[in-house]
């Protein structure tokens, strides 16, 4: 359409005023010039779309100027003319601007620490707290600093390698560091943020160039013959740590999950247990303990060392004190630490001479640790009771290996690992064995 006398120009549009309600004046071919009540001024585009009126936004003036709009509105104009609609397709031109600056914020925000972050709070609920406090501190110590900052994208081999390098002589450190990456960077893959492979097999960052690991160590355990001697010697030596290194010992235990234990977790009527909630198992299941007399026994003595009253009643006070630490740490609000236990082995230890062996040691002459024991009652049952295997893997927790048989085995052997655990618990109390090793030890050190 030709533009008429009566076209805008500069001059006029600046000459518009506001008056009490908008309007619109024409600049012709569609182009329109609204005034707001505001005294601003916008461009509007008349269209006709599959028969059907548009108008479309052009900006306001002056940031548009008036040849601008007038380009504006005749690119308009043609792609209508063509059935094309150019608000639609603005929208969608927008649209697609907005996603594709949104993809370069999250891509430039994906980082592997991000993203290690966001994988922790997704396997918060199938890992324990102690796991998770030790992912996190592993990473903040050893990963963050040298590939936090990463794209997680981009980290590759050699970005692992940088991580994992600095701690290759501590092989347990380095298996568990690499596994960790590898498990958030195939987190990332899963979520189609990243290449589906795998810079941290510990394989090929060998191949790489990493320095070889040394073979990871079990841990130090005690001969089962001497664990009646050691319980005779955990006697003298006092605190809640002891105590609860013996409750650990008596029902082969991990050291978190003892130290954790809470009062309400007993149960007296019938035949006495521990049931242990699956949040504080490291297989996340709910886990049931028999408890034989020496356990209960510890406890008691635990209640009395933290309130200063024998229990007449352990099952009464139990009750009473609810949910409770029965190991409470100084603050009496969360539990001994994993120190606290080492502490006490090391504490007996002590008391050797000066470039002596360890007294309570395993075969290679390493001073035990608390989750050592754990071997003893499974080395025990081994040379003492093979047939009682099944139940000991229960009773140790032990998730079976075979994912069938797993799949169909409902019963936790509860019935049979009291006996096993009555047996095992004889076995560490009694005097007799604990005073023959004493003796033994006595002579071959004379």
């Amino acid at each position: 359409m030709a533009r008429t006398s009566k076209s805008l120009d500069d001059k006029t549009i600046r000459a518009l005023k506001a008056k009490e309600a908008p309007y619109r004046v024409s600049d012709g071919g569609g182009l329109l010039l609204q005034v707001l009540v505001s005294g601003a001024k916008t461009w509007i585009c008349r269209l006709s779309v599959d028969g059907k009126r548009r108008d479309m936004g052009l900006g306001g003036y002056p940031t548009v100027s008036l040849a601008a709009a007038r380009v504006a509105a005749l690119a308009a104009r043609q792609g209508a003319q063509k059935g094309a609609d150019p608000v639609e397709a603005r929208a969608a031109e927008k649209a697609a601007r907005i996603a594709a600056r949104q993809a370069r914020e999250a891509k430039a925000a994906r980082t592997f620490e991000a993203v290690a972050a966001g994988y922790l709070k997704a396997e918060e609920a199938a890992l324990s707290p102690r796991t998770l406090r030790q992912w996190r501190g592993s990473f903040a110590l050893h990963v963050y600093p040298v590939i936090g900052a990463l794209p997680v994208d981009s980290v590759d081999r050699d970005a692992v390698m940088r991580a994992v390098a600095p701690v290759a002589t501590k092989p347990e450190m380095a298996k568990k560091l690499s596994q960790r990456i590898g498990a958030v960077l195939r987190h990332a893959a899963a979520r189609g943020w990243r290449a589906n492979d795998n810079p941290a097999d510990r394989r090929m960052l060998r191949l790489a160039g990493l320095p070889a690991m040394p073979p990871g160590g079990q841990h130090a355990s005690l001969q089962w013959q001497r664990v009646p001697a050691f319980l005779s010697a955990l006697d003298d030596v006092g605190g809640l740590g002891a105590l609860a290194l013996r409750f650990a010992i008596l029902t082969a235990s991990r050291s978190g999950e003892a130290r954790g234990a809470r009062w309400s977790e007993l149960y007296f009527e019938g035949r006495p247990a521990w049931v242990v909630p699956g949040a504080r198992m490291k297989g996340r299941a709910l886990h049931r303990v028999p408890l034989t007399p020496a356990a209960l026994d510890a406890l008691s003595r635990a209640f009395e060392l933290a309130h200063g009253v024998v229990p007449d009643d352990l099952a009464r006070q139990a009750a009473l004190m609810g949910d409770a630490l029965i190991f409470p740490s100084a603050k009496r609000t969360t539990a001994l630490s994993d120190m606290a236990l080492s502490a006490v082995v090391k504490r007996m230890n002590a008391a050797g001479a000066s470039g002596a062996l360890p007294m309570w040691r395993d075969a290679e002459g390493k001073s035990v640790v608390p989750h050592g024991f754990r071997a003893s009652f499974r080395t025990w049952v081994d040379d003492t009771r093979p047939e009682d295997a099944t139940a000991a893997e229960a009773a140790l927790a032990h998730k079976e290996p075979n994912r069938v048989v797993g799949a169909h085995r409902r019963s936790d052997l509860f019935d049979r690992r009291e006996g096993l655990m009555a047996a095992w618990t004889a076995h560490c109390c009694a005097p007799a064995a604990a005073a023959k090793v004493v003796r033994l030890e006595a002579q071959a050190m004379a």
